[in-house]
């Protein structure tokens, strides 16, 4: 990556350097692991204290039904789809966050291998399917806005899904620090060490 590129990243990017690039195949997927886990499990908490923001705010809703259906509980697979759309698109922010095509070639291919490991975190929806229905998206805002759709009518609240959207966004348009924390995690900690830490 070239200067030029390397100023251009997001103030606050944790920037990508030859230096921590893993040295080996196991070490490449030990940290790919503790990874995509981690990233998982921050998408998955995010979007718990999001939902707990609706049911806290559910009376302040105009109408018994839109009250009720922020009351509403989640099946696993509702849960569970929702927050695959959300992880999918933190690897994509973090994907142009690292420059995009322009990035280091190396963290690229780590980062497509992250993607196609979320299928083994959360089987479905296929992370290509959801990725590739965002093409229409021109700005990052609007696939902001977009993902926490998709996330809303995931969880069950259909029609009524632009009403919860603007609780959920904020987990995309505030991803950044927790995303850097966790790559910076995943490919500067001694391995001894990440071996060690619990996914949580």
């Amino acid at each position: 990556m070239s200067s030029a590129q390397v100023e251009n990243l997001p103030g606050g990017t944790f920037r990508v350097l030859p230096e921590h690039n893993p040295k080996s195949k196991p070490e490449k997927y030990r940290r790919l692991h503790y990874y995509v886990s981690r990233m998982g499990v921050a998408v998955s908490d995010c979007l718990m204290e999001s939902l707990l923001i609706v049911r806290r705010t559910a009376y302040q809703l105009s109408g018994q039904e839109l009250q009720t259906l922020a009351l509403k509980g989640y099946s696993d697979e509702e849960y569970c789809t929702a927050v695959k759309e959300l992880l999918c698109i933190w690897l994509h922010q973090e994907a142009m966050d690292q420059g995009g095509k322009e990035a280091i070639p190396w963290i690229l291919s780590f980062l497509r291998l992250a993607f196609g490991a979320t299928d083994i975190l959360i089987a479905r929806p296929r992370a290509r399917d959801v990725l590739s229905s965002y093409g229409f998206c021109e700005t990052e805002r609007e696939l902001c806005l977009q993902t926490a759709m998709r996330a809303s009518q995931a969880l069950g609240f259909g029609k009524s899904a632009p009403v919860f959207a603007p609780t959920i966004e904020p987990i995309l348009l505030n991803s950044l620090p927790v995303r850097q924390g966790i790559l910076k995690d995943a490919l500067t900690l001694p391995l001894d060490v990440i071996d060690s830490l619990p996914i949580t």
